[in-house]
């Protein structure tokens, strides 16, 4: 099974099926079981610990901005209407997400990153698919 790691401070918010989307540098494969992890202690030297298994369902393209202001700006169309991008991401606030990628994107350079919208698979839709593959 693919495994890809997932910050600890979005754990709860993926298992409970508030986190349904993530913005990473390329795309994750759609209709795929993933296993999202967190990692032990420091990351590369520590073991993991899963946390869900989800399902990819949509992905494209998103702009994120950094302007000299501070403003961060998220450009991207999703083939459904849904929450607030910040709230999917596990977000507690606008503000809160907007400085998480303060860090991530330079001032002036603006990245383009794959957003993909996922669901966790249910203990029957796993075990249905550990059959199919065995």
């Amino acid at each position: 099974m693919i495994k890809r790691p997932l910050n600890e401070q979005f754990s709860i918010g993926a298992l409970e099926g508030r986190k349904t989307t993530t913005i990473r540098d390329q795309p994750w494969p759609v209709g795929v079981p993933i296993m999202l992890y967190n990692w032990s202690g420091p990351a590369y030297r520590s073991k993991h610990r899963d946390v869900t298994v989800i399902e990819v369902v949509a992905t494209t393209a998103i702009q994120i901005s950094h302007y000299k202001s501070g403003k961060v700006s998220y450009f991207y169309r999703l083939p459904y209407s849904g929450h607030e991008l910040r709230k999917t991401e596990g977000f507690d606030s606008q503000e809160e997400m907007d400085e998480w990628f303060r860090h991530v994107v330079p001032v002036g350079k603006p990245m383009v990153k794959a957003l993909m919208i996922f669901r966790v698979l249910n203990a029957e839709e796993r075990r249905d698919e550990c059959q199919t593959k065995s």
